[in-house]
């Protein structure tokens, strides 16, 4: 099994502890030597009341959720582990929002993980810009088809 198979496989294990009823996104930092440094999932931030059922509809939900990609940064930051030429495994194109922090963080790959990349077209006009800001500051993106083992076999 390759890297890119073992840790797109995973991102649906750390997607799935988020509370977000409609859509669930993973994130995961790895390391250099191919190291978890950290996770990441859509979620309220910490200590915020999740028993609020306004919170979790659209848009309301917009205004609280934290993305699976800078929950992922700010866990390694209170850890104190580097994120400086890391890979970035997610399960969806990072908004802009979150490319800034990628950018920042000093994450140098990211790796796009989705069953149907088809998907994506939806925000086409969104991911170029990505796609620019990733490419103008030296962080490669790639889109990875996630094979479904029982259909493929």
């Amino acid at each position: 099994m390759d890297w890119d198979t073992y840790f797109a496989g995973m991102l649906t294990h750390v997607a799935v502890k988020s509370k977000d009823p409609s859509t669930k996104v993973g994130a995961i930092v790895v390391g250099p030597d191919k190291e978890i440094r950290s996770t990441g999932y859509n979620s309220f931030p910490r200590g915020l009341n999740d028993n609020v059922p306004e919170r979790f509809e659209r848009p309301e939900k917009y205004f609280w959720f934290e993305h699976a990609e800078r929950n992922a940064i700010y866990n390694a930051a209170r850890h104190g582990s580097s994120m400086k030429d890391c890979t970035l495994y997610v399960s969806m194109t990072p908004c802009l929002d979150c490319a800034r922090g990628v950018v920042q963080a000093g994450i140098k790959e990211v790796v796009v993980c989705e069953q149907n990349i088809s998907n994506q077209q939806k925000w086409d006009e969104h991911n170029k810009r990505v796609g620019n800001l990733f490419e103008e500051c030296g962080v490669k993106i790639r889109y990875f088809q996630i094979v479904d083992a029982k259909k493929a076999g």
